[in-house]
């Protein structure tokens, strides 16, 4: 969640239309046009101008007071006669956190994937074989930390998706873990993805159980999913299962995506898997569009030309950022 200068809350999707408005504006490429949407797109909503404030700050309220910090330790450090002349150094410290800043806001990810076990950059999947013979196969940007003890194996997924196929141990049970919800193998392949507050889980042979993740979680909510099954957990809370087509949901374990009357926001959140950066959607008519047809999974410049040709989208490629723009009248 998003809050502007004087604590209000900003929704997310109004802060990555300023965020996107203000890469825009500092784009050396920016046309009179541009600047004129902007105009428009800023006069007569305070709620506007306040995410467009808010997104200048960033690199300040990230940048600048780190850069002081460490400039003010270092000349409490350094005598006195020389406390002025590294002057470049504080310039320099200030660049390296603007810059950290404005990777960490491209490229969220970044964090999860450096402290995980197994980790796959965006735009690169990877098959792997664990000690006791089970195989996962992990999609782009995900990160998965990996328990093998003899009394369980558990797998956490800090971020992203990921496919399982278990080989079946008895004495040791097989779990993985992901946000609010744990998932217990009873024989499978299934997969397990991750994305902000929500987790999916998708059965393509076997079963698994479905539970929320802590103490507090009960037999009661406990939900056993089939083959060709899935169920979605939403901040903590679960759905009920539905009957899916797991071929075609885990297309992307074969490297394809398939979309059936996919919103611009599902869209969006494989876009960013396919490659680094932001992917952004704005618009009052984004709601309306859907995609559907069948993709490769390491190609994003065909995917986007569909969004072009076939739903008239406005595509624009900023550098670390792509913005989504759909019309309400299209």
């Amino acid at each position: 969640m998003v809050f502007d200068d004087k604590g209000r809350e900003c929704d997310d999707s109004l802060a990555d239309e300023a965020m996107a408005w203000f890469l825009t504006m500092k784009d050396p490429g920016a046309t009179e046009a541009d600047r004129r949407r902007f105009e428009a797109w800023l006069q007569g909503s305070e709620e506007r101008a306040a995410a467009f404030a808010e997104a200048q700050a960033l690199w300040e309220d990230v940048g600048v007071p780190a850069g002081l910090m460490a400039e003010r330790e270092r000349q409490r450090k350094t005598p006195r006669r020389l406390a002025k002349a590294p002057a470049w150094a504080a310039a320099a410290c200030l660049l390296l956190m603007v810059s950290l800043a404005a990777g960490l806001w491209r490229d969220p990810g970044i964090v999860d994937r450096w402290l995980a076990d197994l980790a796959t950059p965006p735009g690169r999947s990877q098959a792997v074989t664990l000690d006791d013979g089970s195989r996962l196969f992990l999609d782009a940007d995900s990160a998965v930390d990996v328990e093998m003890t003899a009394e369980r194996r558990q797998l956490t997924l800090r971020r992203g998706r990921l496919w399982v196929d278990v080989v079946s141990e008895p004495e040791r049970a097989f779990s993985v873990v992901a946000g609010e919800a744990t998932t217990q193998v009873l024989g499978t392949r299934f997969a397990v993805e991750r994305h902000a507050g929500e987790v999916r889980v998708t059965v393509e042979e076997g079963r698994v159980a479905v539970s929320p993740t802590g103490d507090r979680s009960t037999e009661a909510q406990r939900t056993t999913l089939e083959a060709d099954q899935a169920l979605a957990i939403h901040h903590g809370a679960m759905g009920a299962p539905r009957d899916v087509d797991a071929s075609v949901r885990l297309a992307w374990t074969r490297g394809q995506l398939i979309f059936d009357r996919a919103p611009l926001g599902e869209v969006a959140e494989q876009l960013e898997r396919m490659a680094y950066g932001r992917v952004l959607v704005t618009g009052e008519g984004s709601a309306a569009h859907r995609l559907s047809g069948s993709f490769p999974a390491d190609d994003p410049g065909a995917l986007l030309d569909a969004l072009e040709a076939s739903l008239g989208i406005d595509v624009r490629r900023l550098p670390g950022t792509v913005w989504l723009s759909a019309s309400a009248d299209e």
